[in-house]
């Protein structure tokens, strides 16, 4: 079911709506108490809200924060009434909620979500389907402040003052996590993604045996990062060793463990550092001196990991004064935006990462029959911005709950929705989704997978980065070299 004769008045109703708004009337969408903030300068410093000495909240805390929050959910609910939705009338509209990482040291996550929010209010001005009825659809969207108890505050708001029927979220496990315990907490159904979902599934006491519930995950896994990464260093030639860079938070665990995680590397020639027992930090602590100090003296080649890119800034830096580089830097999170990339100016020249959506890729959006080309060169055109990889993710999120919701008799039926997502098989900008699993990988109920590729980041003169697969590995991606060139950014 294709929408292509809607992309073309998306930006035309986007212009009226923004001078109604200048001219007083209700804005496009409601407004929550996390909405009306003025929009974030990118050129701002960042804004990093964990208190010293701060540690991951578990998730009966979260829980019982969430309770508090509950509580003041009515007040809440006054504001974010004010605002108008897409659609109009009477009529049972269809909720959705989005908590985004729109402030704080995750923001970059958040980027694409304005442009994708905004897309989606064009797409559905005139309702989303549901099983034989038409109905119009409003979308929330509320401030994870890259905090995970905000993040599970916003999810609560969400629920019971906006009374959302599927919480949409992204950005890393501190965003993804606590939002996903809510919902599961409370039966709403949920999709997610930016997450390894090991860090996701086990993060959240997971059970293989029996999955989650209302909660459902679409990402790549440690097995796909894994076989990234052995392609790609593979093709090197340099010595095996490694060592892993990995904060103290719940990703970091799923890429520490030896059961599938990068020390069962070892499994295939490398020699992880450490012999599957890597060293941990706490994320902006800046101790990483007997890490250095092991890389130096053992000439460690290949540094892998996921920390967030201030803290492999301090890592780097203190590799520098050693006046050692390794031949090969593969990062997941720290290498993801080219913002990041550029910030590191030509120390990043060469250093690679996982790919698993670009503008290459061959899948079109069930929304539009755009392909993944058409969806960044919109992005580039209406934000100014260089394309990430959340960007087709969030975008497959809308997917998702647009092609479950055909099969669903009653948007009020909440288990009814919940079995649809369950059962969907749904083809997105990212790739064709099913959550129902595999057992013989592993891969548990609700949870959805999309392959890897390995990335490099390569200085090409005047006009900065380029990041370009070097390996396909799986990826469906346009058949024209192994070496594609993705996106010319600006080093800055």
């Amino acid at each position: 079911m294709f929408r292509s004769d809607r992309v073309l008045g998306i930006r035309q109703r986007r212009t009226a709506q923004e001078v109604a708004s200048h001219g007083g009337a209700s804005r496009p969408g409601p407004v929550g108490p996390d909405q009306g903030a003025a929009p974030v300068d990118p050129a701002a410093p960042r804004v990093e809200t964990r208190p010293e000495g701060w540690r991951l909240v578990d998730r009966r805390g979260l829980l019982k924060a969430a309770g508090m929050a509950a509580v003041a959910a009515p007040a809440a609910g006054l504001l974010a009434a004010c605002g108008g939705g897409s659609g109009g009338g009477g009529a049972r509209k269809v909720r959705i909620g989005l908590v985004s990482p729109r402030t704080g040291a995750l923001r970059n996550f958040a980027y694409v979500d304005n442009f994708v929010v905004g897309t989606m209010k064009g797409l559905f001005a005139d309702g989303m389907r549901v099983g034989v009825n038409t109905l119009p659809v409003e979308i929330f969207v509320r401030d994870g402040q890259s905090d995970r108890n905000r993040a599970a505050a916003a999810a609560t708001d969400l629920i019971f003052a906006d009374k959302v029927d599927i919480v949409l979220v992204s950005g890393t496990a501190d965003n993804v996590n606590p939002v996903s315990d809510i919902c599961e907490a409370q039966g709403v159904p949920c999709i997610s993604t930016s997450v390894p979902w090991e860090a996701w599934f086990y993060g959240r006491g997971g059970n293989p045996e029996k999955s989650f519930t209302w909660t459902h995950h679409l990402y790549w896994g440690m097995s796909d990062i894994r076989s990234a990464y052995r392609s790609m260093w593979r093709a090197l030639d340099v010595p095996r060793t490694v060592a892993l860079l990995l904060p103290d938070d719940q990703e970091g665990d799923a890429f520490a463990n030896t059961s599938y995680g990068l020390p069962k590397l070892a499994e295939d020639g490398f020699d992880v550092l450490g012999g599957g027992a890597p060293f941990r930090y706490a994320v902006g602590s800046g101790a990483f001196n007997d890490l250095m100090r092991n890389v130096v003296d053992r000439r460690i080649s290949i540094v892998a990991g996921t920390p967030n890119i201030a803290d492999f800034s301090a890592f780097w830096k203190l590799l520098n004064e050693e006046n050692y580089r390794p031949h090969v830097v593969t990062l997941s999170k720290a290498l993801t935006f080219p913002t990041d990339v550029g910030d590191l100016g030509l120390a990043a020249n060469g250093f690679t990462t996982e790919v698993g959506w670009s503008p290459k890729s061959q899948f079109r959006s069930s929304l539009t029959n755009r392909s993944a080309e058409e969806l960044v060169n919109e992005y580039r055109l209406e934000e100014g911005r260089v394309w990430s990889q959340p960007l087709g993710f969030t975008h497959a999120l809308f997917e998702i709950v647009e092609q479950a919701l055909m099969s669903v008799d009653s948007i009020d039926d909440r288990q009814a929705v919940r079995e649809a997502i369950s059962k969907v098989e749904a083809r997105t900008i990212v790739g064709d989704i099913s959550f129902a699993g595999d057992p013989a990988k592993g891969i548990p109920r609700n949870v959805a997978t999309v392959p890897l590729a390995g990335g490099r980041w390569t200085q090409e003169g005047n006009n900065g980065f380029n990041l370009r697969i070097v390996d396909q590995n799986g990826l469906n991606v346009s058949p024209e070299t192994q070496m594609v060139d993705l996106q010319s950014i600006s080093a800055g």
